[in-house]
């Protein structure tokens, strides 16, 4: 979560980061056990210094925006015995100038209670070529490899132990298409199913939602179809809606949460009972001449593709009828694909395939590098489509000295932001209301809807109407009271913390500010002047550490935002969220 890099929505960094004996240094900081403390500190330059600690799985367990006095900072957190032992990485400073250093962590001494979870001995590689229901290890990784080729595929990082349906009873009966391609259709058989999903919701999930796991082992290039039983997951879905059902093939996994299925309706949209409802989940690598559109919109782009792009879809089937289940509200479904190959997570991008419009688009993705060199990428979204994995380089001349260089080309390489022209980037050109949302809108990965953009100054055929009408839907913009959305007034920085908050519950991540907002908000002496609807919004910007006052005693609510302060903020929600690495 770089976020909360130099800047704060209009933070100046000082002179010290534009010279170059700009200096960060972090010491290495000591061993500890789970649920020890942890204590960081070093010296810099820097007038305030960000920490970031990332698990072995790359995503955060800590970050922190610390002053530095006297030359020197310091932060420490305790962290929880729910973690998993091994080599977190430390990394503290601000742009390119930072310092980074190992943090081992121990696994408790055995008979001190705090071992890793109660998954007993078993180690959750089950090849999932039937037996008895099995659960992973409930270390926190919940790691189950798919069936020949041993590639891990991770469902969520979660604390609960993954139940592996028995697929002894299974079917599977596969088709080759006009085309030459080939797709299995594998249908789980109910009553094992049934049992899983159980014994997922009454073992300790150490409070994370049950999972159950289905795997296939598929022929290379070949697509699969898992057919579920729509009354047996609606059966389930009363008793632990939250339970994800992770249907894993040697392309891919996805993870459906049966909170997004509203069986009912389902049901009634097909003419028929649940009984006779098939849920049925796709898991398809794309032809030839797919690839090749996808590969030749890429180089459009000055990026390059990596693997081979993904197709996942959900439908449900019934009485004759199949009907598409790919929009899943304000819910981010998970997928995973592994690349055989290591990748550079600040270069590289998953991106959803637009086959009307040749158009490339970002998705919200992790890359996880893994031990034997191949890199598990997650990349979660509210609805589903075809999906790839580019990688880029991209820059402007105008940034080469820049405080904010880094996160322009981190943004702009994932495909969320782009320069005024093919060279330049104008950092420190405001931002306006309108490119703001539309920022907003491709970082949390929504599709364009122009229809909902029904502000009195918003028409059809403006650039940005597209991404208001989504910002509108996904509740992160309202406009003003006269029906107006006034696209061309620069943003303030009250209103920009108004559309981050939004943004951040629009992305799943929940907090509770309520009883902490005015002690967030004592520290500036100008909160007077922040309105009375930004001041919850600022306080959870603030306590996100998204956004600092402009000093530490003014917050200066109306000041306008730089296009590179908003790229800043951009990454710190990116990163705060999971959205990034």
């Amino acid at each position: 979560m770089t976020l909360i890099m130099v800047l704060c929505l209009s933070l100046v960094l000082p002179a010290a980061a534009f010279a170059d004996s700009t200096s960060v240094t972090l010491n290495p900081p000591a061993a500890v056990e789970l649920g020890g403390m942890v204590l960081l500190n070093g010296t810099s330059t820097l007038d305030e210094v960000i920490i970031q600690v990332q698990r072995p799985s790359k995503s955060t367990v800590f970050y922190d925006i610390v002053p530095v006095s006297n030359g020197q900072f310091s932060s420490s957190f305790t962290l929880a015995k729910s973690e998993a032992a091994g080599t977190y990485k430390v990394t503290a400073g601000a742009g390119n100038k930072t310092a980074s250093a190992d943090l081992i962590v121990k696994a408790p001494a055995a008979g001190d209670g705090g071992g890793n979870g109660d998954g007993g001995n078993g180690d959750g590689n089950g090849s999932g070529i039937g037996g008895s229901i099995s659960t992973g290890s409930g270390t926190g990784t919940s790691t189950v490899t798919t069936p020949a080729a041993g590639k891990p595929i991770t469902p969520p990082v979660s604390n609960a132990a993954p139940v592996q349906v028995d697929i002894s009873k299974n079917t599977a009966v596969s088709k080759t298409a006009a085309d030459g391609r080939v797709t299995t259709t594998v249908t789980q058989d109910d009553t094992t199913l049934a049992a899983a999903l159980k014994a997922a919701a009454a073992q300790d999930n150490h409070g994370d939602a049950p999972i159950i796991f289905i795997a296939y082992n598929n022929t290379a290039g070949a697509g699969v179809q898992f057919n579920l039983s729509a009354s047996i997951l609606a059966a389930a879905a009363l008793n632990a809606p939250d339970t994800l059902v992770s249907l894993q093939t040697n392309d891919g996994e996805y993870s459906l949460p049966l909170s997004v299925l509203n069986f009912a309706a389902i049901a009634q949209s097909l003419g028929t009972a649940a009984d006779n409802v098939m849920i049925q989940i796709n898991i398809t690598p794309a032809a030839a001449d797919l690839n090749a559109a996808i590969q030749q919109s890429a180089r459009s782009m000055a990026a390059s593709q990596v693997g081979t792009a993904i197709e996942f879809s959900v439908a449900a089937a019934g009485s004759g009828k199949t009907v598409e289940l790919n929009r899943f509200g304000s819910t981010y479904v998970s997928r995973s694909i592994v690349l055989a190959s290591s990748v550079d997570e600040t270069h590289a991008s998953v991106v959803l395939y637009d086959p009307s419009t040749s158009q490339l688009s970002f998705v919200p993705a992790l890359f996880d590098k893994q031990a034997d060199g191949s890199t598990k990428v997650t990349f979660k979204r509210n609805g589903n489509s075809t999906y790839a994995v580019l990688t880029s380089t991209r820059t402007f001349s105008d940034i080469s000295n820049h405080w904010a260089k880094a996160d322009i080309e981190l943004l702009a390489s994932k495909l969320v932001v782009n320069g005024t022209t093919d060279t330049l980037f104008a950092p420190e050109s405001n931002i306006t209301r309108a490119e703001f949302a539309a920022l907003l809108v491709r970082s949390l990965g929504l599709s364009p809807d122009t229809a909902a953009a029904n502000f009195t100054d918003v028409k059809a055929g403006d650039w940005y109407a597209g991404a208001v009408g989504a910002a509108v839907q996904a509740k992160l913009v309202e406009g003003f009271q006269d029906h107006s959305f006034k696209p061309g007034d620069t943003i303030t920085r009250e209103q920009m913390a108004v559309m981050i908050s939004r943004a951040i519950t629009a992305a799943g991540k929940t907090s509770d500010i309520s009883n902490g907002q005015a002690k967030l908000l004592s520290a500036f002496q100008d909160q007077a002047a922040i309105s009375s609807w930004a001041q919850g919004a600022v306080a959870q910007a603030i306590q996100a550490n998204i956004i600092t006052g402009m000093t530490p005693t003014s917050f200066v609510p109306a000041a306008k935002a730089s296009r590179a302060q908003a790229v800043v903020m951009l990454t710190r929600l990116l990163k705060y969220t999971g959205f990034v690495n």
